[in-house]
């Protein structure tokens, strides 16, 4: 799935998401694509308990990322450095977007609902494809509340 245009759509997203409690308590990070900095992040997410958890470069083998619990919801961008993690199962969200840097999903507040991404940019490459991912998401979903994590 690489590009998704929802204007004009009636995507049921307070029927496809369960609503969450407010407020959202979201960690973003970079895990440098290190092994030891990924299995930490479980312990980390143990003690601090967020809601949603951002991450860029992590480390990744087979498709997967070793050490996070497997009832964990994870959605990765198509090159894997940019991932959304969800540790609550109280959390419902639908998949938006998948493409090579960005990665959005949706979730349903109790007030509205709100889309949330993770981003991932090389220092060693123009910025600009990934701006334009994220760009293709936010004008695909007009007044809509967006946060973005890169």
């Amino acid at each position: 799935m690489d590009s998704i245009n929802f204007e004009n759509s009636s995507f049921p997203f307070n029927i496809a998401t369960a609503s969450t409690q407010d407020p959202l308590k979201i960690l973003q990070i970079n895990l440098a694509r290190a092994k030891a900095s990924t299995n930490q992040l479980h312990l980390t997410a143990s003690t601090i308990k967020p809601d949603i958890i951002l991450v860029q470069e992590q480390y990744h083998y087979n498709n997967e990322i070793p050490g996070i619990p497997n009832s964990w919801k994870t959605f990765s961008s198509t090159n894997q450095k940019a991932a959304i993690l969800i540790p609550s199962a109280q959390i419902k969200p639908a998949l938006l977007a998948t493409k090579v840097n960005v990665v959005a999903v949706k979730i349903q507040t109790s007030s509205y609902p709100i889309t949330i991404i993770s981003a991932y940019s090389s220092p060693a490459q123009d910025v600009s494809t990934t701006l334009q991912e994220i760009q293709e998401i936010i004008t695909s979903l007009p007044e809509e509340k967006i946060i973005i994590g890169v």
